[in-house]
Formats: C-alpha cells, sequence, structure tokens
C-alpha cells in the first residue's frame, strides 16, 4: 500500500510542468488603452511581467488577472506557484483598438470592404477601396487610432509618409487607373499691312556750286567736289513707282514704295498623351533649333526645344472624377525680328530667330470625357508709324513725297481644351496606323508609269465578336475606349 501511494505521489508531481509546458508560449492580445481578462492555469505565488512599461498588472486572485495596455509594443508574463515551479508562460501584445477602427470605418465608409492590421507600433489598412477620396477618408481616420503626427502626404515617399502618420496603406483603387488626355489648341491669326516709303534724290549743279536734297542719304564727292546720292538709283522693295529726270545740270529721281499686305494663319495641335494615375507624363513634337553663346573660350552652341509640348500628373480620384495638373505649351520659330550677333572675336554674324509661344498651366478636376477651356486669348495691336521730313511734308499732295509711313495691324484668336479620358489597352488589330496607308511604287510602276508614292484608303475591318465584347466601352467610366484610327 505505502509503494502505491509513493508512486501515486511521483506521477502527480510529474503531470505538473506537463500542464504547465502545454500552457507556455500563449498569445494575448491587449488593445490599447484597454483591459483584458486573463485566468491562470493555477494558483500563483509570484508573477513577472517583461517590461512594465507596455502593459500594467491588476491581481484579483491568485489565478486571475487584468492586463491594461499602457503603450503600443509586446512583452511576456511568467508566473510561478508557492513552490517555485512555472505554471504560466503568455505572450502579450498591446496592439491598436482595431475593433473601435473597424467600427469607425464602417460608420464613414459603409459601402469599402477595408482590412485592418497592427504591426508593431504601425496600422497595416489593405483591400480594394472604389475611390481615391475614400481611400482619403480611411487613412485619415486611421491616423486618429495611430501614433502618426501629419496627415498622408502623395508627394513624399512611402517611408516618409509611414514615419509620420504611422499607418501603412496597402490599399489599392479598383477599376481604370490609367488617364488619356487630349489637348487641343485652336489660333488664328490675322494681320493686315500698310506700308507708303518715298524715298527721292534731287541734285542741281550751276557752274563750279551744286546742291541738292536726299530723303535716303547723299555724299560730297571730296575729288570731284559735287555731291551725289550714296545709292545710284532710287529701288523699291516690294512693290511701288520709280521714276527720274536727267539733264545736263540736274538730276532727280524718286521711289514710291507702296505695299498691302493681308496675311491669314492658322495653328491646330491635338496632343495625347496616356499615363497611369499619379505618374507624370510628357510629350514633345517638334525639335530644337541652335543658339549661339558667347563665353571666354569663345562661342558654345545651346539648344532650345520649340513645337507642342505637354506635361500632366493625372490622379483617378474615382471611377468618374479625375484631377489633373497640367502645362500646354505651343512655340513656333518666328520668321521676323531676328537678332543678329557679331562676336568681336570672330568674323561670323550669326542670326538668331526668335520664339512665338503660346502655354497654359492649370489644376483642375473633371469627369470621364468632359472637356473644358483652361486658357483662351483675344488680341488685337495697332502700330502706326509715320517720318516726314520738316516742313516740305508740309505741302499738300506734294508733301506725301517726303513722307514714310507704316500701318501694322493684327488679330490673334487662342483656346486651348483638355479633355481627359479613363484609358484601358485594346487590340493592335484594329488600330490603324498613318503609315498602313503609305505605299511604295515598284520599278514598273515608277519608271514606266510615272507613279510615285501615295496613300491608299483604309480598308474597313470587320471587328470580331470577342473583341466588341472586349471593347463594349462606349459608355465611358473605367470601360471606355481610347486611341485614334487616322
Amino acid at each position: 500500500m505505502k509503494k502505491i501511494i509513493i508512486l501515486m505521489s511521483a506521477l502527480f508531481i510529474l503531470s505538473l510542468p506537463s500542464v504547465a509546458a502545454t500552457q507556455t508560449g500563449k498569445i494575448v492580445t491587449v488593445p490599447h488603452h484597454k483591459s483584458t481578462h486573463v485566468t491562470l492555469v493555477g494558483k500563483a505565488k509570484r508573477v513577472s511581467l517583461g517590461d512594465p512599461s507596455v502593459l500594467d498588472i491588476v491581481m484579483l486572485k491568485s489565478d486571475e488577472l487584468f492586463l491594461i495596455g499602457k503603450k503600443l509594443g509586446s512583452t511576456n508574463l511568467m508566473a510561478w506557484d508557492r513552490n517555485g515551479r512555472l505554471i504560466e508562460s503568455i505572450n502579450i501584445q498591446v496592439t491598436h483598438d482595431l475593433n473601435s477602427l473597424k467600427a469607425k470605418l464602417y460608420e464613414f465608409l459603409p459601402d469599402e470592404v477595408i482590412k485592418v492590421h497592427s504591426a508593431q507600433q504601425r496600422l497595416i489598412l489593405s483591400g480594394q477601396i472604389s475611390s481615391q477620396s475614400a481611400m482619403n477618408i480611411a487613412l485619415r481616420v486611421a491616423e486618429t487610432y495611430a501614433s502618426g503626427q501629419a496627415a498622408d502626404k502623395q508627394t513624399e515617399s512611402l517611408s516618409e509618409q509611414v514615419g509620420q502618420t504611422g499607418v501603412i496603406n496597402l490599399m489599392t483603387i479598383g477599376g481604370a487607373q490609367q488617364v488619356m488626355l487630349e489637348v487641343t489648341v485652336a489660333e488664328v491669326q490675322r494681320s493686315l499691312v500698310r506700308k507708303f516709303d518715298a524715298n527721292f534724290h534731287f541734285f542741281e549743279q550751276n557752274g563750279s556750286f551744286s546742291w541738292g536734297g536726299s530723303s535716303s542719304g547723299a555724299s560730297i564727292d571730296t575729288a570731284l567736289g559735287i555731291v551725289t546720292p550714296i545709292f545710284d538709283t532710287s529701288s523699291v522693295s516690294n512693290t511701288g513707282i520709280l521714276g527720274s529726270f536727267i539733264d545736263s545740270d540736274t538730276l532727280f529721281g524718286f521711289a514710291l514704295d507702296i505695299a498691302k499686305q493681308n496675311g491669314t494663319a492658322k495653328v491646330l495641335a491635338e496632343p495625347n498623351l496616356t499615363a497611369i494615375s499619379g505618374a507624370k507624363a510628357e510629350f514633345l513634337a517638334g525639335g530644337e533649333f541652335p543658339i549661339p553663346v558667347p563665353d571666354k573660350d569663345g562661342i558654345t552652341i545651346e539648344y532650345k526645344e520649340y513645337g507642342v509640348g505637354l506635361k500632366f500628373i493625372p490622379t483617378v480620384l474615382s471611377d468618374k472624377k479625375i484631377n489633373l495638373n497640367l502645362a500646354v505649351d505651343v512655340s513656333e520659330i518666328a520668321n521676323s525680328s531676328s537678332l543678329t550677333l557679331t562676336p568681336s572675336t570672330t568674323n561670323s554674324t550669326y542670326v538668331i530667330p526668335p520664339i512665338t509661344r503660346r502655354s497654359a498651366s492649370s489644376t483642375l478636376e473633371l469627369a470621364d470625357g468632359q472637356t473644358i477651356g483652361i486658357a483662351g486669348l483675344l488680341s488685337e495691336n495697332v502700330r502706326d508709324v509715320i517720318a516726314e521730313m520738316p516742313g516740305f511734308s508740309d505741302i499738300p499732295i506734294i508733301g506725301q513725297l517726303f513722307n514714310s509711313q507704316e500701318y501694322v495691324s493684327g488679330e490673334t484668336e487662342l483656346v486651348i481644351l483638355v479633355t481627359p479620358r479613363l484609358a484601358k489597352p485594346i487590340d493592335r488589330r484594329r488600330i490603324n496606323l498613318p503609315t498602313d496607308a503609305f505605299v511604295e511604287p515598284n520599278d514598273l510602276e515608277y519608271y514606266l508609269l510615272g507613279r510615285g508614292a501615295y496613300l491608299a484608303p483604309h480598308p474597313k475591318q470587320k471587328p470580331m465578336r470577342e473583341e466588341s465584347q472586349y471593347l463594349s466601352g462606349s459608355k465611358g467610366g473605367t470601360e471606355g475606349t481610347f486611341g485614334h484610327s487616322l
């Protein structure tokens, strides 16, 4: 009987550590600034806490206690009985109040499915959301439960965002995230130029005395002692009337430069560019022309861009709204008012043409397929310049010969329109390129028939069923098509 009692006592003693071992390593989650009730597997005589700054303990009974989360982080709790045996080892994580955050997100965004996780001192939001505005709301609400200090900013890197807000954003926006921007630059220029320029030479010689007058320059020949014009004859640059009278002692010549010019110019540019939401896209159709720049080593060449340029950053706010930050630039090389540069160190002469430029930059918000005018210009300028000879120009009718005048009038009308569209790829076989219609002649057609290269009409293609289903997108939104068929 005595042996049986000893054997049973030994088995009981051996069974205690095995029970504690089954409970060792248990994980308990405690919300930040809240408490959790924990029941131990046995009565504890002594309790040890790894990091008291993370957790507080309130003992209710020897086998019951409250865990109160003080600071985000992790620690552990160990309990021993009166015999010094370890009866409990618990890993404790103090996390954000996820249930309260989920309830608040549902209150503000009842139609969104957002998953919330806690990792050390960071909140993690994941899931697919319907729009950028809904994502911003979710991030702002999550910041109130995190240890962040500032709002999330798209211009900063992800590591800087997390460091400031305490929120890791793993959410994605559903729908199309590519934006095609259609820009139309329409400009019409009208000009009227009236020009009347009178040049004359009059010289009279009587014996050893000579005199005269000129409106275009004259000089005295020191060798012959007579007055001579700088130019032998008067001339006109475009259209006009010429006349002269010469006898033994009189020279008279005149030129009336009379012109009227009407000019009309049209500029139409339609750059189109596609970019992903949040990414910057640039487009330039034009060229570069050289500009000589003097320096200490002589002349260096710099290049200036001109043409049709487009830069924009789209942000898809939802399946119906697009935010745009864009800049449009249309420039061309002008033919007038050129700058002539003759460096002193060289014998070369450089002619630098000016650039006529129209540009606009703006930030706006539009729905898919909507068009808005971001810039417009109606300009009218008039210039009237008169050069006259005092006294003689006041003579009626004849005085007009002593005048030179120019009248220039110009008008410019400019409109810039932008249209953003949510874009989706389409089948390559349905796109006609401008080069598809270019046909080169063979030797027989070129040498015998005299036929050169030409553009053939595009054949009409019948869309296939699967393509029409994939591209059934004339409704706009995230299913809209894009592209050109020239």
